[in-house]
């Protein structure tokens, strides 16, 4: 069967291979990918069309090379889906959605909605109201006074309101979030973040203890209708400890918490959020509350667990923003392994042995899935870069497993 549609995706790492599997599994096409770098994980792909656009982040390259890419697909007369895999480049498709809505079907709300959870300090206020546990948190603004007290104590979380824009102003020593144990050491590493030419908020919160065990990723879907359709509930058994790196998921389990994703569903109907998202959250020992730090407006990095385990992503948003169909929620309850790093490494790393012993069982059972090993697009030298991949693990673990986000000089 030929289906009448394109996927256009952009960016280059696993989020975006992972979203070319699940269209090829369902629906047995290709997709085409743009981004400005090729990497490992792509490379030497039968289900990728790769297109190299150097400076693709700008908008004026952005935009000439999305209407080129109309022009020379336009004469196969089928719709086109543009799906972004990282956040400056759903950030790029919803500034610009008036200027490519009747050349693309963008499965994406508007940038009002998207400001309201794309700002940390917006998006706890909405958490607030919606009864959603979250961190203690201190918004710190571009020239505010260092002379400021916090109501909690260090060690605390330092992190980007404005991931996108500080991401832009690269710096040696850049992570993704740190981990602060000072006053003093929280006044030098905002200095240099600032010195670095980042010029939006940060946002300092309180620390929650526990290991990556103590992590939670949901994942939703919300229809063109604004309805969620969809959710699933990860608890996170590893993580990536590189530092630019740190929280993003290297192995999850599938878990069910009704009250927490209904609460999440009715924050995100309420504002009237469109397409796939994927909320961040951790388990806190001191009061027992799973507690939520950001909402990011793309499918998550381990959003495979969801095509993996039966509920396939592309599906979902071509039945919704493509045909139309309009679907009942479902809440997924069925324990799933999903992982990016070898077996082994999640056996041997994960401290609770409960979930070690649960991971041995969904292995056994057969419920399991690795993003980047698909049999239908497997060669010699897509076969060879996965082996060296998983070896290359070994030694990051060894390596910056006990990094917790410190600033290096």
């Amino acid at each position: 069967m030929k289906y009448e549609f394109i996927p256009i995706l952009l960016a280059s790492d696993i989020n975006v291979y992972s979203m070319a599997r699940a269209f090829h599994e369902e629906y047995n096409i290709k997709s085409i990918v743009l981004a400005r770098l090729t990497s490992g994980v792509i490379n030497h792909s039968k289900i990728i069309d790769f297109r190299k656009v150097d400076n693709l982040d700008e908008t004026d390259v952005f935009l000439k090379t999305l209407n080129n890419l109309y022009e020379e697909l336009k004469p196969q007369n089928k719709k086109l889906i543009l799906i972004g895999c990282a956040d400056h480049y759903v950030r790029l498709i919803v500034n610009n959605k008036d200027k490519l809505q009747d050349k693309f079907i963008m499965p994406y709300t508007d940038i009002d909605t998207l400001n309201n959870i794309v700002l940390k300090e917006t998006f706890y206020e909405l958490c607030d109201k919606n009864n959603i546990d979250h961190p203690k948190t201190f918004v710190y603004k571009k020239g505010d006074s260092l002379d400021f007290k916090l109501d909690f104590s260090y060690p605390v979380i330092l992190k980007p309101s404005d991931s996108v824009a500080y991401f832009k102003a690269s710096f040696t020593g850049q992570y993704k979030v740190y981990t602060i144990h000072t006053k003093e050491e929280l006044d030098n590493t905002l200095k240099k973040i600032y010195d670095a030419g980042y010029t939006g908020n940060m946002i300092i919160q309180d620390k929650i203890p526990g290991n990556d065990n103590s992590m939670y990723d949901l994942h939703v879907f919300c229809s063109k209708n604004k309805k969620v359709e969809y959710m699933n509930l990860g608890n996170v058994l590893l993580e990536e400890h590189t530092p630019k790196g740190l929280g993003s998921n290297a192995a999850t389990i599938t878990v069910y918490n009704e009250e927490l994703m209904l609460k999440i569903k009715d924050l995100l109907e309420s504002i009237g959020y469109q397409g796939w998202c994927d909320c961040d959250l951790k388990y806190d020992e001191r009061d027992g509350k799973i507690k939520i730090f950001e909402i990011n407006i793309r499918q998550g990095r381990s959003h495979y667990r969801n095509t993996g385990s039966g509920y396939n992503v592309a599906k979902y948003i071509v039945d919704s923003f493509v045909n139309g169909i309009e679907k009942d929620l479902i809440l997924v309850k069925e324990p799933y392994f999903w992982h990016v790093i070898p077996k082994k490494i999640v056996i041997d790393y994960v401290e609770d042995k409960e979930k070690v012993k649960l991971v041995k069982k969904l292995i056994k059972e057969g419920k399991v899935c690795h993003s980047l090993f698909y049999k239908r697009d497997m060669s010699i030298l897509r076969l060879k870069y996965l082996i060296l991949r998983n070896l290359n693990q070994f030694r990051k673990y060894k390596k910056y497993y006990h990094i917790d986000g410190q600033i290096e000089d």
